[in-house]
């Protein structure tokens, strides 16, 4: 033979990867980084559009509103006024402590 490694008929030697004394080259190391990123990559990706999908089931269905975060205490305080939870002149006091506005005068 002439030093090289012996083909198989395309001209490709019968090793593509070069090995090291047992251990694959930069080059399979660099290979099997990149695939581990893209595997973990679409994992993420699958596990944040299941994850965001059941969070919002979960937040139509607990009656909480899927919008504004800052509007929580409002709906909150809706829930509570529509469950009997409150009378109507601590409900409207809150509402305006919440939203800034001024307080309606009471009822007579």
């Amino acid at each position: 033979m002439n030093g090289h490694p012996p083909n198989r008929g395309f001209g490709f030697p019968d090793r593509m990867i070069e090995v090291h004394q047992g251990w694959p080259g930069a080059w399979g190391w660099t290979i099997f980084a990149l695939q581990l990123l893209l595997i973990a990559g679409v994992a993420w990706l699958i596990l944040s559009m299941l994850l965001g999908r059941a969070g919002h089931g979960a937040a139509a269905t607990a009656g909480a509103p899927a919008h504004a975060p800052q509007s929580a205490p409002l709906e909150l305080l809706h829930m509570r006024y529509a469950r009997g939870e409150i009378a109507r002149d601590e409900y409207l006091q809150a509402r305006a402590d919440l939203s800034g506005e001024p307080a309606p005068p009471p009822a007579t």
